[in-house]
């Protein structure tokens, strides 16, 4: 599945980004293979449902097949956000998001989606109801997701407060620095 996949995200793009159909050639082109390999993936992508395929003429994504590929394609910048806030250089994150994508599944997706909405730009309207400590508004919050050194303290299901950038458990201010404030995970209660 992983290598339908990659071809309904490279239609998807060229779609997309050129308003036009994929012809053979760009395929193989952007995925580095020749394009009679194209052309008989093209015929099975059409079998499958997934491209309306003419040859010479090129392919375009049906219903079905668009939905995968967006799908695909938030995998990927959901990856590739992740990757990027713990600091991996572009070209490596780039890598590793071109192959996390084809694994996860909606409730991974979902999960890591709370662990990075602060910054992602993966969905035209992000529905996470998180953020990281660092950019937490004053208010009250549940931990969803911490680093390990920070236990028990600052871990799963514990209530924090926030206060004028400061934060507070229960009354106590914990200093925690900013570096490590980026990967604590909080979900504001009412």
């Amino acid at each position: 599945m992983e290598r339908v996949e990659e071809y309904l995200e490279t239609i998807y793009d060229i779609q997309t980004k050129e308003k036009r159909s994929a012809k053979t050639g760009d395929i193989a082109k952007h995925l580095n293979i020749k394009p009679p390999s194209v052309t008989e993936m093209l015929t099975k992508l059409k079998e499958m449902g997934y491209v309306d395929y003419q040859p010479y003429k090129g392919a375009i994504l049906t219903r079905e097949g668009e939905k995968i590929a967006k799908k695909i394609k938030r995998f990927h910048d959901l990856s590739l956000s992740f990757f990027k806030s713990l600091g991996i250089e572009d070209e490596v994150a780039e890598h590793l998001a071109c192959e996390l994508e084809h694994h996860l599944n909606d409730e991974i997706a979902s999960r890591l989606c709370e662990l990075v909405s602060d910054f992602c730009t993966a969905c035209e309207e992000c529905s996470a109801r998180t953020r990281s400590l660092i950019n937490a508004e004053d208010g009250e919050y549940v931990v969803i997701a911490s680093p390990s050194s920070l236990s028990p303290i600052v871990k799963p299901g514990v209530v924090l407060k926030v206060i004028d950038g400061r934060t507070f458990i229960d009354e106590l201010e914990i200093d925690i620095s900013k570096t490590i404030s980026r990967f604590i995970v909080l979900k504001k209660l009412s």
